[in-house]
């Protein structure tokens, strides 16, 4: 007779087993939509009079052919990373928060505030501080639009998009005035304190500890949501809201939550920025990075261990784009367009799910 611990094993083990088609699947799925998208700008490419292979040599080496271009690769994917985790929150709740770019202008800018407005803490006690509170102003700017859903039924697209401006616009006209810098002609803040950057980890590139607790966030975010009871109600509720409110799950507090932890980690995203890469606060330092994570996140299926891949490629994009550019005259631009490929094969997908699902003898 097996004892609890053998029974507990086997259960992990048959649970792995039926895993593993799926993963596989998935792993197809990335490998196919990628391949599409590339495919498509390798056409773009060769109409344009130019090598496509050599565009795309140029790329590869721009993103990882060298252990300076590694570095720079996974120090850009850091924010990457938490702006795809900030999308798997929300969209795990079934909240459509398209305001993550917003709220990482809300965190960077606490975080820088607090980074030059704070002198003689410990660099441990500075950085964190500096975290702690990039996460509560990122979150506390994602309040106002899940309020609207939660209390009086206003949908959350339209307030969380229009957030993303107010933001901006309203950290530009802060740095331009009241906390414009003497230091620089560009407006921008002081820049923070030595104590409140993160250190890094190779002489010539930007590399720091932003990546790794990018990477620890990553598991930890996928723990809470699929080992934990509040984890296990939040994607119950992304699945089928109206389902969830009938077995009794809190369906508003579930995407209160999922909202504001999103946010939160929009704002880590922008503070991980600022106290790792800029050193200050300047107007327009990101390069859609909040769109970039809900990308992230729906090419991953909002899986919080598939954003790092997926995170990864488009860093690589972003990072040999310049390479590409300068060995073989394809301007950058083209990223973009691959970009916008990979997002429409995404949403394709879903569209199709959804027309199968609502006509089911159309299948």
């Amino acid at each position: 007779m097996n004892g609890p611990r053998e029974v507990e094993a086997s259960a992990q083990k048959s649970q792995v087993a039926q895993m593993l088609p799926g993963l596989v699947m998935q792993l197809l799925n990335y490998a196919l939509i990628l391949l599409l998208a590339l495919g498509i700008g390798a056409l773009i490419i060769a109409s344009s009079g130019r090598d496509p292979v050599a565009a795309y040599q140029a790329l590869f080496h721009g993103a990882f052919g060298s252990r300076m271009a590694v570095a720079n690769t996974l120090d850009r994917s850091s924010v990457m990373i938490l702006a795809g985790l900030s999308a798997v929150f929300a969209f795990s709740t079934s909240v459509r928060n398209l305001g993550i770019e917003g709220q990482l202008y809300a965190g960077a800018f606490l975080a820088a505030w607090i980074g030059f407005g704070i002198e003689g803490l410990p660099a441990p006690l500075h950085i964190a501080l500096a975290f702690v509170m990039s996460a509560v102003a990122g979150a506390a700017w994602s309040l106002v639009p899940i309020l609207l859903r939660t209390r009086w039924g206003v949908d959350e697209i339209v307030p969380s998009l229009m957030f993303n401006y107010i933001a901006i616009h309203f950290t530009a006209y802060l740095v331009a005035f009241p906390f414009k810098s003497d230091t620089t002609i560009l407006p921008g803040t002081d820049p923070i304190y030595a104590t409140a950057k993160l250190p890094r980890f190779v002489r010539g590139s930007p590399l720091n500890a932003g990546f790794l607790l990018a990477l620890v966030l990553v598991f930890v975010v996928y723990w809470f949501l699929f080992r934990t009871k509040q984890g296990y109600e939040l994607r119950m509720v992304g699945m089928n809201p109206a389902f969830a409110a009938y077995a009794g799950l809190p369906v508003k507090r579930s995407a209160l939550m999922g909202m504001l932890l999103s946010g939160a980690m929009a704002g880590v995203g922008g503070a991980s920025l600022i106290l790792g890469f800029f050193g200050r606060f300047i107007t327009q330092f990101s390069q859609g990075y909040g769109w970039d994570g809900i990308v992230i996140s729906l090419l991953a299926k909002n899986n919080p261990i598939a954003v790092i891949p997926a995170a990864l490629f488009y860093a690589g994009l972003a990072n040999g784009s310049l390479e590409m550019q300068s060995a073989t005259q394809v301007p950058i631009t083209l990223v973009s367009t691959i970009k916008g490929v990979i997002m429409f094969l995404v949403t394709a997908q879903f569209f199709l799910r959804y027309l199968r699902h609502r006509y089911p003898q159309w299948a």
